[in-house]
């Protein structure tokens, strides 16, 4: 792709994404940005619903819509259409796989120190209901700590599970998921992947990865409606006794005589869907693939990453805790001095940017989408400039 293309397509990805004119947006990680084929979508389905009424005869049109969207989440993930179960959110996916195991007393489940609360949530219940133990891997402030050497020391012959982000939420370190895997199948302990914050931002080919579970959100990279989401359920796992959580009609199969799940991972979802939410998030996904293109995506992602990264490096007294240039879409760092919640107040009120802060780590972090542009990342930066010379000027006697 020449430089006019290359020009041209952001163009139209920001034109499709009205809210980039409107603002600074670097908060992709927390809430991506809604296309306007998405909205329309969900208006159009709602519209439907609303003049046609919620018939049977609309029941094949609901159940095309849900089909396409296990899919094309199945072509991103490099996975099977059967693998895929549609969920909520990342959180519901994570509840699904860790509530669908037969816990005992005295179970151990291993995760580590740059999980999200999503992902711990369902964990500190378990042990709370179940008595079960929570080993946790110190990974380091920036998370780039060797991800199987800090979990295999906490191993035992209880340990049933292993539960990791691929993306830390808190730095954007990308956890090393191909050599855990390979650790885990030697001695046949299942690993949940929380994908929050990789979906959409790194090539994701599960198979070759070896995961059992993979959880995603569609809101966040994927450009999605809220309450969206899915699960990746590995073929070899759906003959294993992980029990649905709950169930609905299409959990079962077909002879009504035979109380018997389907072996896909559809059994996993709850029933009573909202069908223009899907519809919306059909719209993003294709969007995505056939319009604008993942492989694109990824570049893109990675290049503003380093962009941005070697901008900011001109701050004496800001400190990465993302451990490299490119690796992810989040970039988070530390101003010393000077209080986040401060930072990033004054440049959402002041300068119309958003982004987030990590409290635990006393840090603010951007989200860098194929969207942004280099005159943000210069815009960001030169807010900061005036921030940091602002406070200079307030502490000077």
């Amino acid at each position: 792709m020449d430089l006019l293309q290359y020009t041209s397509l952001l163009q139209e990805v920001r034109e499709a994404l009205p809210v980039t004119a409107q603002r600074v947006y670097l908060n992709t990680g927390t809430f991506g940005p809604l296309p306007s084929v998405s909205a329309q979508a969900i208006a159009e389905r709602a519209r439907i619903e609303m003049s046609e009424g919620r018939l049977p005869p609309t029941f094949l049109e609901r159940e095309a819509i849900y089909q396409e969207a296990r899919t094309r989440i199945a072509r991103l993930l490099h996975s099977d259409a059967t693998e895929i179960a549609l969920t909520h959110s990342t959180s519901e996916g994570l509840n699904i796989v860790c509530y669908g195991f037969d816990w005992q007393e005295g179970d151990e489940v291993i995760t580590t120190n740059h999980e999200h609360n999503s992902a711990l949530a369902p964990l500190y219940q378990l042990r709370k209901r179940r008595s079960i133990a929570i080993r946790v891997a110190d990974l380091g402030l920036k998370g780039d700590r060797p991800l199987a050497a800090a979990i295999k020391p906490l191993i035992s012959s209880r340990t049933k599970l292993i539960v990791v982000s691929h993306i830390s939420f808190k730095t954007g370190a990308v956890l090393d998921i191909p050599e855990l895997t390979s650790l885990a199948q030697r001695i046949q302990i299942p690993v949940l992947v929380d994908g929050a914050q990789s979906a959409g931002v790194l090539p994701l080919d599960l198979q070759t990865l070896g995961i059992d579970f993979y959880a995603i959100p569609m809101q966040k990279w994927l450009c999605g409606p809220e309450g969206t989401g899915a699960l990746y359920v590995r073929h070899s796992q759906q003959t294993q006794p992980l029990s649905a959580t709950y169930v609905r009609f299409f959990s079962l199969k077909e002879d009504k005589e035979v109380w018997q799940y389907t072996s896909e991972a559809r059994r996993l979802e709850w029933g009573g869907r909202q069908t223009a939410a899907l519809a919306g998030q059909v719209a993003s996904l294709r969007w995505l693939e056939e319009e604008v293109g993942y492989a694109w995506i990824y570049r893109r992602i990675a290049a503003l990453h380093t962009y941005a990264w070697h901008t900011l490096q001109q701050f004496p007294n800001l400190r990465f805790l993302t451990p490299q240039p490119g690796c992810s879409g989040l970039l988070t760092f530390r101003l010393l001095g000077l209080d986040p919640e401060m930072v990033a107040t004054t440049l959402r009120s002041t300068y119309n940017i958003h982004l987030r802060t990590i409290k635990d780590w006393q840090a603010l972090r951007i989200s860098i989408g194929f969207f942004n542009t280099e005159d943000e990342i210069d815009a960001l930066a030169a807010a900061l400039t005036s921030i940091i010379k602002s406070r200079r000027n307030e502490v000077m006697p």
